[in-house]
């Protein structure tokens, strides 16, 4: 099995050396522990329930927004003496600014999960097929000599693109490691490739091809007792000039003792580097016997000098910041137990 691993990281090597020329880049949600699929499809099926449906919102200043359902589970037909598989897929809607551009993205993620050293290490490694198609408003479309230089009022509006809408394909592959420090301390590292071919990505010309993004995602649970726990995690994107680094961590308190109301209650703070200020807060509740559900909100708050600029403060962007909605709901095999403690059998992290 090892050898599989090696081939499996070597076919990924290769494919990342293919597209040389490259244009677009992708969405990202500050929410990333909420969002699995979209960053590594390594992770697919890698759950201790029978399936996982996850619902994103996002939208950032006012102008950018974007929404994302995603659905996994374990195939439990196709299981190996060590090992199992997993399949996924999400579908991802953006739609910004004033020339109502409008990106659909449809992702399929299968995945594979072997125990190298049962209830212990498992690796896992995904692919991904992605299907994309992108839409602009052309009579919205406003280059800089439909201006009059002296007064700066439009003159006409509209452009005559060379494609108003296009449609690509292309591929992305991920892995990912899970170690069990002990039965109550889970730790991932993973990291994950998408656009590797560099396929499509440009309205005005198909020849100019996609940036490949580059990305690596980490977490734990660090249990404080049994009523508090601490659950840092971390993600790395590359994808040409665009750097982003964010990392913090939740603090989950189990309410149970309190209320049942809500099971759990998180409250976490995030750093992305030069840049913002990431606060979220989020609960989860069992809904049933076999049901569990959270939902989750977060506020990006701007740090950076960008927020002291003239194009800052002249713009929407006073009005607001970015802010993310989440709701996961987990159908599990265990029923869960939900005594003074909090859930036990929580999914989750």
């Amino acid at each position: 099995m090892i050898k599989f691993y090696k081939k499996a990281l070597a076919f990924i090597t290769l494919l990342s050396l293919f597209a040389m020329r490259v244009h677009s880049q992708d969405v990202h949600f500050s929410q990333f522990d909420a969002a699995p699929l979209f960053f590594n499809p390594a992770l697919a099926g890698l759950i201790d329930c029978n399936s996982r449906i996850l619902g994103n919102f996002k939208s950032q200043w006012a102008t950018y927004n974007t929404a994302m359902i995603s659905y996994d589970q374990g195939i439990t037909k196709l299981t190996t003496a060590r090992g199992k598989f997993g399949l996924g897929g999400f579908v991802n809607v953006d739609y910004a600014g004033a020339t109502s551009y409008g990106n659909t993205l449809l992702e399929l993620t299968p995945a594979y999960h072997y125990d190298v050293v049962p209830s212990k290490l498992t690796l896992s490694a995904g692919l991904a097929a992605m299907f994309n198609y992108n839409t602009i408003n052309q009579n919205d479309v406003r280059l800089p000599n439909h201006y009059d230089p002296i007064t700066g009022e439009p003159i006409y509006g509209g452009s005559d693109l060379e494609n108003a809408s296009q449609f690509y394909w292309d591929l992305g592959a991920g892995v990912n490691a899970k170690y069990m420090v002990n039965e109550r301390l889970p730790i991932n590292l993973g990291f994950a490739m998408k656009r590797l071919l560099g396929n499509g990505g440009g309205l005005e010309d198909k020849s100019i091809d996609n940036y490949r993004r580059f990305s690596v995602n980490s977490n734990a649970i660090v249990p404080v007792n049994t009523t508090i726990s601490l659950l840092p995690s971390l993600i790395y994107i590359q994808q040409n000039r665009y750097n982003e680094l964010n990392f913090g961590s939740y603090l989950k308190y189990n309410t149970a003792q309190i209320t049942r109301i809500v099971d759990a209650v998180y409250v976490g703070v995030w750093y992305r580097w030069e840049d913002a200020v990431i606060m979220g807060l989020s609960a989860d509740r069992a809904l049933g016997v076999n049901w569990l559900m959270n939902f989750g909100v977060n506020y990006d708050l701007t740090v950076s000098d960008f927020r002291q600029s003239n194009k800052w403060k002249s713009g929407n962007n006073v009005r607001s910041d970015s802010f993310e909605l989440s709701v996961r709901f987990m159908n599990c095999k265990v029923p869960f137990s939900v005594p003074r403690q909090g859930i036990i059998n929580d999914p989750f992290r």
